[in-house]
């Protein structure tokens, strides 16, 4: 899954972590302080990777930037829906019923992003150092 840089691989990496946290909140929902803490986290982090990785892209003058952008935004406009669709369910058991589909539909969004849209990135990011940001 590297896309060639190490801060957007860690960024990755580190998103995937927050997922898990979702995922073990969902199936602890008597927590409920700690379900909302990871979602916040969940949305904040991506939103500053998202935007980490538009600015790395207009360095290397990335072709596919505003498709990329718009992507982002889908991206988030998704993840605020699933977020609004836990946050609203009442039901604790519900929740962790939930809680696979929710986890699955959420690591999903992230790798079928990772793979399809930010690996365009790989042969633009070679010509860079591996740590090099926007």
């Amino acid at each position: 899954m590297s896309v060639g840089n190490l801060i957007i691989d860690l960024d990755h990496r580190y998103l995937l972590s927050l997922i898990n946290q979702v995922e073990y909140a969902l199936r602890h929902p008597e927590e409920s302080e700690n379900l909302r803490m990871a979602l916040d986290q969940l949305s904040d982090y991506a939103r500053e990777h998202f935007a980490r990785e538009e600015k790395l892209q207009l360095r290397i003058q990335f072709r596919g930037y505003m498709p990329h952008k718009m992507a982002h935004q889908s991206l988030l406009d998704r993840l605020d829906r699933i977020i609004s669709e836990i946050l609203e369910e009442s039901d604790p058991q519900q929740l962790k019923a939930r809680s696979a589909e929710i986890t699955t539909l959420l690591r999903d969004w992230l790798l079928d992003h990772v793979l399809k849209e930010d690996m365009k990135m790989k042969p633009d990011l070679e010509n860079l150092p591996p740590n090099a940001i926007g």
